[in-house]
């Protein structure tokens, strides 16, 4: 589904990330985690196409994409949620919504899951993103980016500074639309339980690159957490 090669990311003239390989199999909920400034955010960006990579492979579907424009790996079926959620606050929950069918030039309809997944929205759908709740704008930012029904859907720390009953209720969408649509996810995460409870496989990162990585069941807990605390 998506396999990134050799990839070096630059923010000006620094190398954030050095020759880095990931690969996210089809239907597959997959991890990145790893300390603060490591680069987890940054590989994110580089697959979305925000940050400068001269070098390197990104494959989607056996499509390489790493010179396309953000907007046109969008289209090919990249739903993005980036940290911090980027909802539009002066905007409704059904308005938010409707804006995820921009990758479908606008055409087409809110899948009725959407409702089912996040049971709050379609409650508050009259109501301004503004005036949501953290977790509650978490979940309208994933459900704006499922609207037009992609291939793969990024996260970007979904848990942050988010209450512990929205963060179940959030894994449990993952979980839920990872079964119901055969959907591949990728994750870049910190908090461990969370990890643990919902992915496949975990990568870890430090300094840009992986240093650990394996499938989830198989992946010793204390061994995972001893490492993201060295």
């Amino acid at each position: 589904m998506l396999k990134i090669q050799g990839l070096e990311t630059y923010y000006g003239e620094s190398r954030v990330i050095n020759g880095l390989d990931l690969s996210v199999n089809k239907k597959d909920i997959v991890c990145l985690i790893g300390r603060n400034g490591v680069g987890k955010s940054t590989t994110l960006k580089s697959i979305m196409g925000l940050v400068k990579t001269p070098k390197g492979s990104i494959m989607l579907d056996g499509q390489e994409i790493i010179r396309m424009k953000t907007y046109d790996r969008v289209k090919l079926g990249i739903g993005y949620v980036p940290q911090g959620r980027d909802i539009f606050p002066q905007m409704t929950v059904q308005e938010n919504l409707e804006l995820g069918l921009q990758p479908l030039g606008g055409k087409g309809k809110i899948p009725e899951y959407i409702g089912d997944l996040f049971p709050v929205l379609a409650k508050f759908s009259k109501r301004k993103g503004g005036d949501l709740s953290g977790g509650q704008q978490q979940q309208l930012a994933i459900a704006r980016a499922l609207v037009a029904e992609p291939k793969i859907l990024i996260l970007d720390e979904p848990t942050e500074g988010i209450q512990p009953s929205i963060i179940e209720d959030i894994g449990n969408a993952i979980k839920k639309i990872n079964q119901w649509k055969g959907l591949t996810i990728l994750i870049v995460e910190q908090y461990l339980d969370f990890v643990l409870k919902i992915s496949d496989y975990i990568y870890m990162m430090e300094k840009g690159n992986i240093v650990l990585e394996g499938k989830t069941s198989e992946l010793s807990a204390e061994e995972v957490q001893k490492k993201m605390t060295e």
